[in-house]
């Protein structure tokens, strides 16, 4: 009689055992379906800064002539150009004076600017400038070391930096012929 009595308890607590562990998976089915409907685009997903919108297709939209396609590609060029202007025979009345440099970061540029000027014949820096927002300019200058009387080849080196960080963008180099008259 008392096996009767063990079986029947073992059975019990097997099948309270099987309904356990058929919750336990449905529970987890249930919550594997809740994270692949909430995980899958579309619709009202709500995106990170810098989730892709998995809506977006590839190119620029349709119908667009060819003279828009043309303007934005103008515009996009012109947004990474960067135009370096500087006198190319500046000269300097003797070599302590201030001669006419007319160094300029034009109004279009969107970067600001230095410019280094170093001799060709030895590497020599003789010039530097600080920043030089665009739409600013440089007309006359001193230049950092004396040179003598003649004429003196060197290049001037335009170095962009991005105005909110100071990152450097790009060089850009000009032959240049510096006269000392005496």
């Amino acid at each position: 009689m008392q096996n009767k009595t063990n079986n029947a308890a073992a059975k019990g607590q097997n099948n309270r055992l099987l309904y356990a562990i058929l919750a336990c998976l449905v529970l987890i089915i249930i919550l594997l379906i809740i994270l692949l409907l909430h995980s899958c685009p579309g619709g009202d997903h709500e995106y990170t800064d810098f989730d892709r919108d998995p809506n977006a297709l590839i190119g620029q939209l349709e119908g667009k002539s060819p003279e828009e396609i043309q303007a934005e590609l103008d515009r996009i060029v012109e947004e990474g150009m960067f135009n370096i202007s500087i006198n190319a025979t500046p000269v300097f009345k003797d070599g302590s004076a201030k001669g006419n440099l007319r160094i300029e970061n034009i109004p279009a540029n969107h970067y600001n600017m230095k410019v280094t000027i170093t001799l060709d014949e030895t590497g020599e820096v003789i010039y530097k400038s600080g920043i030089i927002e665009p739409n600013h300019h440089i007309e006359n200058d001193k230049l950092e070391i004396v040179l003598p009387k003649g004429y003196h080849a060197a290049t001037a080196v335009f170095t962009a930096y991005e105005p909110d960080t100071n990152e450097l963008v790009g060089q850009a180099a000009a032959k240049i012929n510096i006269l000392v008259e005496n």
